[in-house]
């Protein structure tokens, strides 16, 4: 049973919200983002209710001095790694929005230039690419702001305070630091399989791209005699 064009819309907006890609990216690939999506948010839902809870508190140092261990945390932890991920699900929810909204209005803008741009093959592939290469830049941007922040993706368990706050040794312990390494490349591992996904799509679509911006070359010339 064949569906109807608003039903159709509905479940292509809701593809693109999940996978953050267009129509002209293939099913399988778009599948692969709507899992590692809901793989990623899981994560994240998983670890704001337990050890990503209260970070500070799982944080121990041995000192007597009231203002040494906020300060050691800060020194450890610059920033975290749940609100650094989360930080990415809302930028990666703003691009599959962004896609999506291009993606209903090829449908439903009135007629007009708009419209008329937006259903011509060449412009939907340039967005589809622009798109796609978007989403890569995001997930790359964090993993390398994740490597950069914890120094080589893995926080220590055991590490010496330096702070200023503190007596002259001071040893710092996260008790939980072994289960926010494994969630934490759980997250890096679904960025970077995302962003091997849209590279993929990337590449197919590079000659489909290619083809169709030299046959309109081509046709210009032709145009112009006709006049």
């Amino acid at each position: 049973m064949a569906m109807s064009p608003e039903a159709y819309q509905e479940v292509e907006t809701t593809t693109c919200l999940l996978s953050g890609t267009s129509s002209h990216t293939s099913r399988v690939s778009r599948a692969c983002l709507a899992i590692l999506f809901f793989t990623r948010f899981g994560i994240l839902l998983v670890g704001c209710r337990t050890f990503w809870q209260d970070e500070e508190k799982d944080f121990i140092c041995n000192s007597s001095k009231l203002l040494c261990t906020p300060s050691c945390f800060d020194e450890f932890s610059p920033l975290s790694s749940f609100n650094l991920f989360s930080l990415q699900m809302v930028a990666l929810l703003t691009h599959s929005l962004c896609v999506a909204c291009f993606s209903r209005s090829s449908y439903q803008t009135r007629e007009g230039w708009l419209h008329a741009q937006l259903k011509r093959k060449q412009v939907q592939m340039r967005l589809h690419v622009i798109g796609l290469m978007s989403r890569m830049l995001i997930e790359v941007i964090f993993i390398f702001t994740f490597y950069k922040v914890t120094e080589g993706f893995v926080h220590k368990r055991t590490v010496q305070c330096h702070s200023t706050l503190c007596e002259s040794l001071v040893i710092c312990t996260d008790v939980n630091s072994t289960i926010k390494n494994m969630f934490s490349m759980c997250l890096c591992a679904s960025s970077a399989s995302s962003a091997m996904i849209c590279l993929w799509e990337l590449m197919a679509s590079l000659p489909f791209t290619q083809h169709m911006s030299s046959s309109s070359a081509s046709q210009s010339p032709c145009k112009k005699q006709n006049r």
